[in-house]
Formats: C-alpha cells, structure tokens, sequence
C-alpha cells in the first residue's frame, strides 16, 4: 500500500473515531501508520499532522519516539499552527514531574480521588505501562503506609532497587525483609512476594496500610497460572488467595492489576465469582485489554519456502524447527530487534540452542552481528560462567554464540545478567520459556512460537497474549512481530478468553480446609460448613494459642493438628535429639546439621507433607545409617553451597548426571524444593515444636533454641539482614558469602564481574 493511501485511511480512521469514539480501534491504526511513516522521508508539515495524530490517539510517546529515534525533522515555531497548539496543550497535559503519561494511564491515575475509598482491578496488555502507574498513583495520593505485592523475588529485588534510587521516594523507609523492624509513624513502602506477605503477617496481624498493590492477580485462579511442568494444583494460588483476603481487610485504597484478565461482565449468570469477590470488597475494573499500544502483526509458518514477514523476505528452506528458527533469526535480527523463541519446556531451550550452535557459519554471522555491540560486562560475565561452573554448560555455550537461554531452572542472578545482555544487544536471540512473561521486561522485536503448549499444558488464550505481548517494547516500537511455526497460535490468541474465577466467592467451588479460613459461610456447602465448625471445636479443644496456630496459613488445619499431635507426642530422647540441630546449626553458622536429629524432624512432617517431591526425598532412604535423601542433600546444599551439589551429581560413581542436567536438578531443590516445601513445613514444625517445649519446661517460646538460621539459610542462603536483600536482588554466589561475613572478607578474590556487581550493589545495601 502507498503512501497516498496510507495516509487517506488514516483520515478516515480519525474521522471514524470522532464519530462513533472507539478509542482502541485509533490507537491501533495510529500505531500502524508511525510504523509506517518512519521509514518515509517527513517534512515540517508531516511532523504538524503526526504530532496532531499522536496526540489525538492519546499516546503522544508515538511522536516521541519518531523524534527520537527514526528523523531530524523538526517544527520549527513560523510552522506551529492551531492543531500544533492544541496536540501541544494535550501533551503538557500528560506530564507528571519528569515522566509523560498516555491517556489512558491518565485516566486510571484520574480514577484516585482523595477522601473516598479507592479500590480497582485494573486489566490491560504487556505494554500498558502498569508499574510505572503504581508509582504515579503514590505520588499523587500522598500515601503513608504501602503495601506493594509481586509475584517474584525478581519482581521484588527490581522495584527495591528502583524504590532505592528514586528521588522521589527518599522520604520512604523501604522494606523488603519479612522481619524489619519499622515504625508506623514515619512513610513506609513494604514491598513482598505474596509467601512473604503471610509470612510477615503472622508477627503483625493488625496492620493497616494505606494502599496497596497486587501484580499479576490472576494467580488467584490456578488454571491460570503459568506453571511449566506440574499437573493439579499449585499452592501459589492459594497464597495469593490469603493474601489477597487479609489485604482486602487491612487496607484502604487498593489497585489489583493484570494483564489481559478476561474479567466478568455484570450482572453474569455464570462465573460471577469474582464479580462476588469485587462487589463484597467494593472494587471497580478498569477494563483496557484492548489498548495495544504496541501492536502485533502475526505470520504462521507452515510449508512454503519463502515468507514476506513485516514486508522482509524470508527464505524458511528446511522442513526442521531448528533451521526454521536459524532462518528467521538471521533474516530478523539485530542487536536493536532482537527475538526471542519461546519453547514448551526448559529443556527443549537448550535442545534448540544446542541445535543452532552445531552450525559453526551461523554462529559466527551472529557473532559479527553483534559484534558492533559494546558492553562493559559480557566477556567478563562469561570468564565468570566458566570459572565458576566450567566451560561445559550449555548456558555458557549458548552466550559464546551469542544466543540467550532463559528458564527457572538457572541461578536468578544469571537470568538476571542475560535478559540485560539481551536488551543491550550483545545477544542476538533468547530461547525462553513462560518464565519470560513473568515480569521481564526485553526489548524484543520479535517472537518466534515452537509450542502451543506451557509444559504439558496447553496454552489458553491468557497464556498466547501475554506470550505475544513480549514482541515489542513501548517507546522502543511501533510493533512487535509474532511468528508461529505451525502451532495454531493465532487462532489460541483469537479464541475464547476463559474468565477469571475467585474460588472462595462461589459455592459451587470445592473448597479445603485452607479455603474455610478466609470463605465466608455463604460461599460454603453445608457439608463444607460442617467441617468448618468441627476443625474450630479440634482447634479449641487442642488449646494451641491463635498465634501460633495461625502461622504458615498455607498449610491446613487439619495438617496443623495431625502435625501438632505427633510433636506433643515426641519421647524426651527425640526431643534432645532435635534440640541439638539448632544447636550445632548455631555453632556452625548454619553450615552443618545434626543428622539424628534433622532426621526426627522429617520423619515428624511426612503425614502432612503434600507435595510429591519433597515427599519422595524424604522417603527415600541412602547410605548405610538410611537417612532420608534431603537430609543427606540439604547438609551438602549448607556445607558446600550450590556449586557442591552440581559436583555430586556430574562426579558420583552410580548414574552420573552431565552439567546440563545436574545444573536443572540441583536448581529445582534449591529454588523450589528447600526454598518454598521445605521451609513451610520446617517453619511451622518449628513454632509447634518451640510452643510445646515452652509448655512442657514452662518456660517462654522465645527461650527455646529454634530453627530459624536454618530458615533464614534456605529461604535467602543468607543470614544477615544485607545479605539476604542482595540474595534477593540476584548477585553470584561469592558476593552473598561477603555481605553475610562476620569477619572481614577478602575481596581480592572476586573475579572482574563479581567486582563489578559488587560496585553496583553497594550503592544500594550500604
């Protein structure tokens, strides 16, 4: 299509939108049109209608971004005119301090009135901009006490730093640890993972915050939840779900935000689950799904040779995925549009890295692709890598050829330093799974699909938007290219969104004994109600305090009770036994366990361990004493740390592992096994335990040497109030056994790249 005709339809797309005022429809032809224009030679009179298009769209960043990046054009002031004045009027409008807002997030900013409760559910694309929101909301509302809810520890650590280096947020005392101490009387932001929300509830249940956020609150609802390679259920749900309920009752002003959330329309008949939840907690949505403001044009590769992707051509050549991908990425990519391949499973990101590096001519052409790039940290970066875990590790492999891989299954402060090697453009390509939807925010242009699946999951249509949203990035492009190698991707994105369910809001809901604590008796079935009332008579009579019993809310109190029955019934011995793992815990400084009686303890929780794998590795009994294979892997995980365990498994005598593979196993038992199964039921054997020995010796559970080293070792593999905030900000293993020293540290033996995050972090933990 010409530019004559461009440009005619987009007239008539304005006059369209004057008349019927379909907002989502312009924004979508204006973003096409700059996509267009900004290849085309522009004059001073282009740059008054494009200046006037922008802003009557209501994302004048278009122009912005034109300006900036794509022509040296500029108004000059003989040629400002009326609609000049006027698209420069509404631009001014947008501006808050330094940063310049779209419409839209003006009118969600607009919805935050002072002296009334504020409380939205606010669901819109990738590229909407709902973060950034968040800290123009505080701004405005002057809040106190604030409560900001992430999905992960990334998520977490990116906002602590931002938090931190903000200007304007100085006058904040920032939090991030579940237990700093703080004083209400000055400005707080606590800023948590949903677990660690709970977990600093149980010392503080009476709080009231101001406001508060959640990210990404569609994990509420498990068949949402992107979980890669499990069947049944996943207990983030559930720990969304408390937090969200004790939030709803300790908070004034709340925004809950997602992207593309298909929410309930009112009055539905069915799946009014949430529309229950929002109208019991007096919430309003805020529905902009269908604001892409930056759009996607979508390709399906099926069997022709040859393809015109964005108007490029692109020889596809073989029937195989993998020279497929290599095709595309070579025909597609620089270092400033970059792609990133989206696969099923973590470890088809290595097959299909492993397969582009067989071929010695395309990897040396993304090497000189990229080689124009210039950054301070990548060839230091991989000396790290392959000193710290030898050069046969596909990761490193991958970056030598300049390719990404991204999985959940990599130590984070690696994930942490490719997606930024990636956005720089040191990388060419990303082969990633969901976990690239969870909060990473890339400067990809383009996406390639080789799954319609998220594990053994099919994809759902939440799942393929919030996949294509990654093609893309607001003010970097227009649009974002999407690819799908014969998947039916598309049709996924245009099929029938799955509306998003609150199981505690609806009686039809299956409900567990963890549901009955925050469902209210409506909601429940008789016989749920029945069961309710038996559990709070057991829980009564065992005469267990409330504040006791409450803690680890995650598990249920019928777990809580069978679990408190074994303890209460440890003979004198056994409990001597257990007393001395916190005592050799204490004396090693959480680098060694006393077996017999860590032992104890997991014989103790088996009946009420639910998860499968954490079951299976304290079942499984090695060695000639027959501990159970976790005590034997969490006494290598403390003595050694992380890099010792990879080494057991590529070096043991019986079924050695290769790195690729011990890398995965080890990172599934750190990241998930010990950090989230493990210390749940640890923590609350721990204060059952220290309540029943106060009771028994008469004496306060603050006396009872406890488990919490052991804790705190598991959760943050640090100790030290620093050191577990640069665990959670990503940082090599060395830096954390630096900032957790008691004694001096001798820095000398950091490699380059460790200097050069240690440099970073000490702006920020000192």
């Amino acid at each position: 299509m010409d530019r004559l005709t461009r440009t005619a339809n987009i007239i008539k797309a304005y006059y369209s939108y004057k008349k019927n005022s379909d907002s989502a429809t312009f924004v979508k032809e204006v973003c096409g049109f700059f996509d267009f224009i900004k290849g085309e030679p522009i004059s001073e009179a282009d740059m008054n209608f494009l200046l006037f298009l922008a802003n009557e769209a209501g994302v004048p960043q278009y122009f912005d971004l034109l300006k900036d990046k794509f022509t040296d054009c500029r108004i000059s002031d003989e040629n400002i005119n009326a609609l000049t004045l006027s698209a420069l009027f509404h631009d001014a409008s947008l501006i808050r301090g330094n940063n310049k807002l779209h419409r839209y997030q003006k009118n969600v900013l607009d919805s935050f009135t002072a002296r009334q409760q504020n409380r939205f559910v606010l669901t819109a694309p990738t590229s909407f901009g709902k973060t950034f929101l968040v800290y123009e909301v505080i701004q405005k509302m002057q809040y106190q006490n604030i409560l900001l809810i992430f999905p992960a520890i990334s998520l977490l650590s990116e906002n602590y730093a931002r938090l931190c280096s903000s200007d304007t947020f100085q006058e904040y005392k920032i939090h991030s640890l579940s237990e700093e101490e703080f004083n209400l009387s000055e400005k707080n932001i606590f800023i948590f993972t949903p677990e660690r929300f709970l977990s600093f509830m149980d010392s503080h249940q009476h709080l009231h915050f101001d406001f508060a956020f959640i990210d990404e609150v569609y994990k509420i609802d498990n068949s949402f939840i992107i979980d890669q390679e499990t069947i049944g259920e996943n207990e983030r749900d559930t720990a969304y779900r408390l937090a969200l309920e004790f939030i709803c009752n300790l908070t004034s002003d709340m925004l809950l935000a997602g992207p593309y959330m298909a929410l309930p329309q009112p009055n539905t008949q069915q799946h009014k689950s949430f529309n229950n939840f929002a109208e019991d907690n007096g919430f309003t949505f805020l529905r902009y799904n269908q604001f892409e403001i930056v759009s996607k044009e979508y390709t399906t590769v099926k069997s022709k040779q040859r393809y015109n992707i964005d108007q490029i051509p692109v020889e596809i050549g073989s029937i195989s995925k993998g020279q497929k991908i290599a095709n595309i990425i070579k025909s597609l990519s620089t270092p400033k549009e970059n792609t990133i391949i989206y696969c099923g499973r973590r470890t088809d990101t290595e097959m299909y890295a492993r397969t582009l590096l067989r071929d010695q001519m395309l990897i040396s052409s993304f090497q000189e692709t990229c080689s124009g790039i210039e950054s301070s940290t990548y060839e230091i970066f991989l000396n790290h890598l392959e000193h710290t875990f030898g050069n046969d590790w596909i990761v490193l492999k991958a970056l030598k050829g300049r390719i990404g891989i991204h999985h959940s299954l990599i130590p984070k402060y690696i994930q942490k330093e490719i997606i930024n090697l990636f956005n720089e453009g040191t990388l060419l390509c990303l082969f990633s799974t969901t976990t690239i939807t969870e909060g990473v925010n890339t400067s990809a242009k383009n996406i390639i699909i080789t799954s319609n699946k998220k594990g053994i999951k099919p994809l759902r249509q939440f799942d393929a938007k919030n996949i294509a949203g990654r093609a893309g990035r607001f003010y970097q492009h227009y649009s974002g290219r999407v690819i799908d190698l014969n998947n039916n991707f598309e049709e996924i994105v245009n099929g029938q969104p799955e509306i998003l369910e609150h199981k505690n809001y609806d009686i039809t809901f299956p409900k567990t004994d963890v549901d009955y604590q925050i469902t209210k008796d409506k909601y429940l079935s008789e016989v749920e109600r029945q069961d309710k009332e038996d559990i709070q008579a057991q829980i009564i009579a065992s005469e267990i305090p409330s504040e006791v019993f409450d803690c680890f809310r995650v598990v249920g109190p019928k777990d809580k009770l069978t679990l408190y029955g074994y303890i209460s019934s440890v003979p004198w011995w056994t409990i001597e036994d257990i007393k001395r793992v916190s005592i050799t815990l204490a004396g090693s400084n959480a680098h060694r366990l006393y077996w017999p009686g860590f032992q104890a303890i997991m014989d103790i929780i088996l009946p009420v361990v639910r998860e499968e794998k954490l079951k299976q590795l304290i079942v499984m009994r090695v060695g000639q004493n027959q501990y159970s294979l976790i005590t034997v892997l969490l006494n290598s995980y403390l003595s050694g740390g992380f890099l010792s365990m990879v080494q057991y498994y590529v070096e043991r005598k019986d079924n050695p592992k290769t790195k690729d593979e011990a890398m995965r196993q080890v990172a599934d038992f750190v990241y998930n096994v010990f950090k989230y199964h493990l210390v749940k039921y640890l923590g609350l054997f721990d204060v059952f335990f220290r309540y029943q020995v106060s009771k028994s010796e008469n004496i306060n559970m603050e006396e009872v040497a406890g488990l919490g080293l052991l804790l705190q070792k598991l959760e943050y593999n640090a100790l030290s109030p620093n050191a577990r905030k640069v665990s959670d900000y990503g940082v090599p293993f060395k830096l954390i056994d630096c900032y957790d020293s008691k004694s001096p540290y001798d820095k000398g033996q950091f490699d380059a790249y460790e200097q050069h995050i240690d440099q970073e972090i000490s702006r920020l933990f000192t």
